[in-house]
């Protein structure tokens, strides 16, 4: 007995557009989006975290905490600026961390061998979605202990 063959399927004409085509497509740009939206988020991110190891490196030499604390909040604000969503429902540009010295732990321990700082902030910043007209926010901590002992060459 010859059993019948299924049909074969229709090839597309050339250049045609398929759902998988459609599905890559779509992906490709949802991707795009989203890097453009985040992307400059976690490079901020980034820069915060070597701004924070850069003080707590010139804690080595100076030994004035407040004057160091204040230094590093006031650096941080500077950093980048980003879109905020106001209480009354206005965008506007403001810093994108915006952390206060009484937020900021800063421990210094001299008598621990090797000596140590540790230096720690939590920060919320804010996440435009252009073309959705859209905010978020997402928070960040920053948590570094490090060695403070001078070096001898």
């Amino acid at each position: 007995m010859i059993l019948p063959a299924w049909p074969r399927s229709q090839r597309s004409e050339r250049g045609a557009i398929n759902w998988v085509t459609l599905v890559l497509l779509v992906s490709l740009v949802s991707g795009a989006y989203l890097a453009v939206v985040w992307g400059p988020v976690y490079i901020i991110r980034y820069e915060v975290g070597v701004v924070a190891s850069e003080f707590a490196n010139k804690a080595v030499r100076n030994k004035d905490d407040a004057t160091l604390v204040g230094d590093l909040c006031s650096r941080l604000a500077g950093l980048a600026q980003v879109k905020t969503l106001e209480p009354d429902g206005t965008a506007s540009l403001g810093p994108a961390i915006d952390v206060r010295p009484e937020d900021v732990t800063w421990e210094r321990d001299p008598a621990a061998t090797p000596p140590t700082i540790h230096v720690a902030f939590t920060y919320t910043t804010s996440v435009y979605y252009p073309g959705l007209q859209k905010f978020s926010e997402k928070t960040f901590t920053v948590d570094r202990a490090q060695d403070i002992t001078p070096v001898k060459w």
